[in-house]
C-alpha cells in the first residue's frame, strides 16, 4: 500500500536586464531584494531585445550558493552562445529564499522575455507570478524541479523516483549479508517535490532490499544541520549502517559526524555528484553518489525552449541520466565537472 500511495504521489508530483547573445550581466531587482549575477558570469550587453527568430529566455533556479545550480548556469549559456540565444540565468542566493525566488519570476513575467524557465523551490509560492507569466504571453517549463502548473509545458531533469530507487537499491546491496540491516535518509525541505520524490524511490528499494528505514529527517540540504542530526541519530540508533541523503552537502555533514563518532561499518550513498562529496568518494570517506548531469539540463533547458517559442510539439517529459560515482570513477568525474565550468570562466 505504501508502494501505491508513493507512486500515486510521484505522478502528481509529476526569474532590470540588457543582453545581447550568451548570457547578461548585472542585477534583477525584486520587491524582497537584488539578486546579483556572480562575477563570473557577467558579460557585457549588446543593446534590447528585438523579436527575431530566436527566443530570449529567463531561466530562473533556486541559489547561487549551490555548485550544481553554476553548473546547470554554465550548460545552459554554453547552449545559448552556441545557437546565439539570448539568454539570462538568475536566482536567490539561498535556496531557502522562496519569497525572493517568487518575486524573481514576477519580474521576468514583465520584462521582454518569450520563454521562461524556473527550478521550483516552493511551487506554492509561485502559483501567482507563474500565473501572471502566462497571462503575459511567457511560454513557460520547468527544469530540475517538475512544475505541477497545469501551464507548464515541459520539464526537464531527473526521472526523481527511479533515480531514487537506484540509489536504495546500490545501499541496499552493501549490506545484503545483514539481516538485520537499518538506514536513515536524510533529505532536503519537505515542500520540494524532487526530494520527496527521491525519498520515496530509496525508501521503496531499502525495503525491497530488506533494509529497515528507521528514520527520515528535513535536513534542508544544509551540511551542518545534516551533521548534527547525524550525530543525534547514531545516539538513538547506533545499529545504523546505512546513510542515504537525497543531495551532496547533507552527505558532507554525515560523513563528518560518522568520523567524529569513530564509526567505522556505516555505509553512505549520496545524490548529486559535485565537486566535495565526489571527493569524499575517491578518497573512500563516502561509499558511492548517483551523480545527475545538471549541466545537460541547462542545455536541453535552452533547446527546448527554443522548439516552444518555434511552436514545435515537445515531450511533457525528458530525462537526463545519473551516473554512478565510485572510487574507480569519481577523479575523472570530478576532472568533467571542472572542465565544464572552465569553459564559462567558472573556478
Amino acid at each position: 500500500m505504501k508502494k501505491i500511495c508513493h507512486m500515486l504521489c510521484m505522478t502528481v508530483c509529476m526569474a532590470m536586464l540588457c543582453c545581447g547573445c550568451g548570457s547578461s550581466s548585472g542585477k534583477l531587482e525584486t520587491d524582497s531584494g537584488s539578486a546579483e549575477l556572480p562575477e563570473e558570469h557577467q558579460t557585457s550587453s549588446t543593446g534590447g531585445h528585438d523579436i527575431t527568430d530566436t527566443p530570449y529566455v529567463g531561466i530562473v533556479l533556486k541559489a547561487t550558493d549551490n555548485p550544481y545550480f553554476s553548473l546547470l548556469k554554465a550548460g545552459a549559456e554554453h547552449e545559448a552562445d552556441l545557437l546565439g540565444i539570448q539568454v539570462m540565468v538568475v536566482s536567490p542566493n539561498h535556496e531557502s529564499n522562496v519569497e525572493q525566488q517568487s518575486d524573481l519570476v514576477s519580474t521576468m513575467a514583465n520584462m521582454a522575455v518569450d520563454v521562461i524557465a524556473v527550478a521550483p523551490s516552493n511551487e506554492e509560492e509561485l502559483t501567482d507570478a507563474l500565473q501572471q507569466a502566462e497571462d503575459n504571453g511567457k511560454l513557460i517549463l520547468s527544469v530540475d524541479t517538475a512544475l505541477e502548473y497545469e501551464g507548464s509545458a515541459c520539464y526537464i531533469g531527473t526521472d526523481q523516483y527511479n533515480a531514487g530507487y537506484q540509489q536504495g537499491q546500490y545501499a541496499a546491496k552493501l549490506v545484503e549479508q545483514n539481516d538485520t540491516a537499518s538506514a536513515v535518509i536524510l533529505r532536503g525541505p519537505m515542500e520540494d517535490k524532487t526530494h520527496t520524490l527521491r525519498e520515496y524511490g530509496i525508501v521503496d528499494a531499502l525495503e525491497d532490499g530488506c533494509v529497515t528505514v528507521v528514520s527520515v529527517e528535513d535536513c534542508g540540504c544544509d551540511e551542518e544541520t545534516a551533521e548534527q542530526t547525524m550525530t543525534e541519530l547514531l545516539e538513538q540508533h547506533p545499529e545504523i549502517n546505512v546513510v542515504c541523503t537525497t543531495s551532496d552537502s547533507m552527505a558532507v555533514g554525515a560523513q563528518r559526524a560518522i568520523a567524529n563518532a569513530g564509526k567505522k561499518d556505516v555505509h553512505i550513498v549520496a545524490f548529486d555528484g559535485m565537486q566535495e562529496a565526489a571527493e569524499l568518494v575517491r578518497i573512500g570517506e563516502i561509499d558511492a553518489v548517483f551523480a545527475q548531469d545538471p549541466y545537460e539540463m541547462g542545455r536541453l533547458c535552452v533547446d527546448y525552449a527554443l522548439k516552444l517559442y518555434q511552436g514545435q510539439e515537445v515531450e511533457a517529459s525528458v530525462h537526463t541520466d545519473v551516473e554512478l560515482i565510485t572510487q574507480g570513477n569519481a577523479q575523472a568525474h570530478i576532472d568533467e565537472i571542472n572542465r565544464r565550468l572552465n569553459q564559462r570562466g567558472i573556478k
